[in-house]
């Protein structure tokens, strides 16, 4: 249950520059067409240079740089893998482009933000800069150039006849069967909270549903890499694109693609981290109007500033939580909980153990961590595990009445108050990925309380 992944989003677009951008009309052999005057061609490279879609990314402006230079001076037609990988990445002349895919995987992304930056960002631009697949050749085109006719489609075939045998049948009511037990658990799960809300659920949740900003709920999405027909790939250590670039599981899987281009997708999550959005989705709707729902990949800075933000799944899944300004006392690491301020009786480091060979079945630990907003405007939740059932069990501390009350009389000082901001981490044993037990073991009060 671990690494089944359920679909909660639709897999996003496709940003092949082959199905966002047309070709219009006839190009010279040089790339560029006649119609297109040297000054607007340079102008509109600038406008790329400079524009949001290539302004985080040092490495996608200087490739396009490369490849316009060569475009423009007559040399497009002669660059091949290996002149790129030495001329445009430094690479040695060792460097085998068999065993190293960085041309081709920058190559695939800058074509992606190329089409992004038609569609989302100036799609009235006059000059369109393409790069069509299987090419290192940069297109230079005017924007109202007429489009190349396409050929009618191929005449449809009528579908191929399944003949259902035994087996097939046997198969598929086994699959229903299965499919029907694993929503009845789900539904089980993320059944509204039928128990009444208490004073200490209220004091819990006070400051969210007082505090008169909006409320998102932002759901941890992995990153997946799409080849077309060949289906979606991920690495469980991985979660950005520069660092896939230097996987050695997503080389080999993209050496096996041949020469097709990766997506980047973020269509699954897992399914404790789904289950874990319903229910804190359910219990705060019902009692603060406008709660809205996001995934990580999608979540801007302004967001985070103007809202009061519930993170769901790990750091590694919601990368804005680890930047530095929130990092706190305790925080999640690949192989457990680290925690950085220990006090007496503190462990340093809490260790996930997984049973080898039974991926969803082991013994993890879940933090929750409510701190103020960047700053200090509004707050932050972050609910999180390395395992997916120790997020959803920490969803249910938060979330059912008596987990709640329990929760609230370990947080509680002296002063019998609740502290505005902590940091508090569960023991979570889980079977088929399923969180059966779940227990307190510490928390800390975090600093800007106390200031």
């Amino acid at each position: 249950m671990h690494n089944f992944w359920v679909s909660v989003y639709a897999a996003m677009q496709n940003f092949g520059a082959g199905g966002r951008l047309r070709r219009r009309g006839k190009l010279t052999d040089d790339t560029i067409s006649p119609t297109v005057d040297p000054n607007d061609r340079d102008a509109q490279l600038e406008r790329l240079l400079r524009s949001k879609t290539f302004e985080t990314s040092d490495v996608h402006r200087k490739l396009l740089q490369y490849l316009a230079d060569k475009a423009i001076s007559g040399e497009a037609d002669r660059l091949k893998e290996y002149t790129i990988g030495l001329e445009a990445f430094g690479k040695p002349p060792s460097y085998d482009p068999k065993h190293d895919s960085i041309v081709r995987l920058q190559i695939g992304r800058l074509r992606q933000k190329l089409a992004a930056y038609y569609q989302e960002e100036s799609p009235a631009d006059p000059i369109v800069v393409g790069l069509p697949k299987g090419a290192f050749k940069l297109i230079f085109e005017p924007a109202n150039a007429p489009a190349e006719p396409v050929p009618p489609p191929p005449p449809a075939q009528p579908p191929p006849r399944l003949r259902i045998t035994p087996f097939l049948l046997a198969a598929a009511v086994l699959w229903a069967a299965i499919s029907t037990v694993a929503y009845l658990r789900l539904r089980a799960q993320v059944a509204p909270v039928t128990s009444p809300w208490n004073q200490e659920m209220e004091s819990l949740w006070d400051q969210f549903l007082t505090s008169g900003r909006p409320l998102l709920v932002c759901l941890g999405t992995p990153m997946f890499v799409r080849i077309p027909e060949l289906g979606f790939f991920r690495d469980p250590k991985v979660n950005d694109w520069q660092e896939a670039t230097r996987s050695d599981r997503f080389t080999r899987f993209l050496n096996s693609a041949g020469s097709q281009d990766p997506v980047i997708a973020y269509p699954f999550t897992g399914t404790g981290e789904a289950s874990a959005a319903i229910l804190i989705s359910k219990l705060l709707a019902a009692r603060k109007p406008g709660v809205l729902f996001t995934r990580s990949n999608l979540l801007s800075w302004q967001q985070i500033v103007d809202d009061d933000v519930v993170f769901i799944g790990p750091p590694k899944f919601n990368p804005q939580t680890q930047t530095e300004a929130l990092t706190q006392d305790l925080v999640i690491e690949p192989e457990g909980i680290r925690n950085r301020k220990p006090r007496p009786g503190e462990p340093e480091f809490l260790k996930d153990v997984i049973v080898p060979g039974k991926l969803s079945e082991g013994e993890t630990h879940a933090l929750i961590t409510l701190m103020p907003g960047p700053s200090s405007s509004g707050q932050l939740l972050m609910i999180a595990g390395n395992a997916s059932p120790d997020t959803l069990a920490a969803a249910e501390w938060l979330t059912e009445p008596q987990r709640v009350q329990q929760l609230a009389g370990h947080l509680r000082g002296k002063d019998k108050q609740l502290p505005r901001y902590f940091q508090a981490v569960l023991k979570v044993s889980f079977k088929q990925g399923i969180p059966v037990e779940s227990s307190y073991v510490f928390h800390h009060v975090l600093k800007s309380q106390l200031q």
